[in-house]
């Protein structure tokens, strides 16, 4: 299944971004949330391994760890991280 990953604050946060998540698992994709928080604290979500949860501590790092993990698709709220994903990115 592909991979699939989200930012956190203003998308993964919000209800849009739960029931867009939701709708991932529920398909079987496998489904990350990268956030450039420097803490995973209070970050969770059912059917998301904690090990699928991962806090960066910058958008560098975050964008470094989306094409480590090789994602398709990343969601995200902040346009500069959009666009150095180029065709991955999707901006929420």
């Amino acid at each position: 299944m592909p991979k699939i990953s989200f930012d956190w604050d203003g998308t993964g946060s919000t209800r849009k971004g739960k029931e867009l998540i939701q709708s991932y698992l529920d398909k079987g994709f496998d489904v990350y949330i990268i956030t450039a928080r420097r803490s995973d604290s209070g970050i969770k979500f059912e059917g998301i391994s904690a090990n699928h949860i991962i806090a960066t501590g910058s958008n560098k790092a975050k964008i470094e760890k989306i094409k480590e993990l090789n994602i398709e698709i990343h969601y995200d709220n902040n346009k500069d991280v959009i666009d150095e994903l180029g065709s991955i990115g999707k901006l929420f």
